[in-house]
């Protein structure tokens, strides 16, 4: 996952790179073009790009700081569940341990059948409480990403922008002007349509 971040921003990087390249070396001929297709997508700038700092935009957003409370909460539970049986595993683990001089062969295998059994039962339960919430994080994940293009859509249906872009602080973006961003726009819009 951190490989596919790298990635992504070198991506990025590479791209606004070409950009810059085009928009100052394009030649004598393209130039005009150029800066005119920028300053008619976006009259406060020369260039239509724009972007935004996820970090800051999701530790801002109403609606992901009360979904990622309900996840902890999730799995504050989970990990309740799964503490409880594992106490009843070793509860009956002891009593077996215990008994075992008083038991009979047929007991003490029943015994074990059942420790068997509650330990496979622990273990499915865990495995099927790890995908229940991997599936979960993925379909918030998906619901997140669809809020924010649907509201960048909305952002930018002027067409003032050609790229926008998110950036880390751990990415390859090491300096960008502050006049690109629109992160506090973004948190703020955000806020007041998903918000509630």
């Amino acid at each position: 996952m951190k490989n596919l971040n790298w990635i992504l921003h070198g991506l990025s990087l590479l791209l606004i790179c070409f950009l810059l390249y085009k928009n100052f070396n394009g030649g004598q001929a393209s130039a005009p073009a150029a800066q005119t297709q920028s300053t008619a997508g976006n009259e406060g700038g020369v260039y239509p790009i724009a972007y935004f700092l996820s970090d800051t935009l999701l530790s801002r957003l109403d609606f992901f700081k009360k979904s990622e409370e309900d996840f902890k909460k999730k799995q504050d539970e989970m990990q309740n569940e799964l503490k409880s049986k594992e106490a009843s595993l070793q509860n009956e683990f002891r009593r077996l341990q215990e008994n075992a001089p008083n038991l009979t062969r047929k007991e003490l295998e029943q015994g074990q059948q059942k420790l068997a059994k509650m330990e496979q039962d622990l273990l499915m339960r865990r495995e099927n409480l790890g995908a229940q919430l991997a599936q979960e994080t993925a379909e918030f994940n998906d619901k997140l990403h669809d809020k924010i293009s649907s509201y960048l859509k909305e952002l930018n249906s002027d067409g003032r922008y050609k790229y926008i872009f998110s950036v880390q602080r751990e990415g390859n973006i090491f300096y960008s002007d502050a006049a690109l961003d629109i992160t506090e726009e973004m948190v703020k819009g955000l806020n007041e349509k998903y918000g509630k």
